[in-house]
């Protein structure tokens, strides 16, 4: 069975699959809470990912106003763009479905 953090390691590496896979440079920080905070460097933008990552069929709850402001100070700090990516995560840490992503400073 998987842990908290086997799920969240799971989600974090599933989203830099994808960034990496469009183009970016990746380097995550330290997991908070369920969810893993990932700076995505590209050649025309750089984002701020927060990833949640949830064992499915449960659906990745919505951010706290705190870990809103906390994702948001550190994208605008970095100068990147803020964005949050919703992940379920199979029992074999497998995604399942889609990524949701989420743009957090529009």
């Amino acid at each position: 069975m998987m842990t908290a953090a086997d799920i969240i390691e799971s989600g974090q590496r599933h989203v830099e699959a994808y960034l990496t896979g469009t183009g970016y440079h990746c380097h995550h920080g330290m997991a908070h809470h369920g969810s893993v905070d990932i700076e995505a460097r590209g050649e025309e933008d750089n984002l701020y990912v927060h990833v949640v990552a949830t064992l499915a069929p449960h659906e990745a709850p919505e951010l706290t106003t705190g870990d809103c402001a906390r994702v948001l100070s550190r994208a605008m700090t970095l100068g990147y763009d803020s964005w949050m990516a919703k992940v379920q995560i199979g029992p074999e840490g497998e995604l399942v479905g889609d990524i949701q992503w989420v743009q957090l400073n529009h």
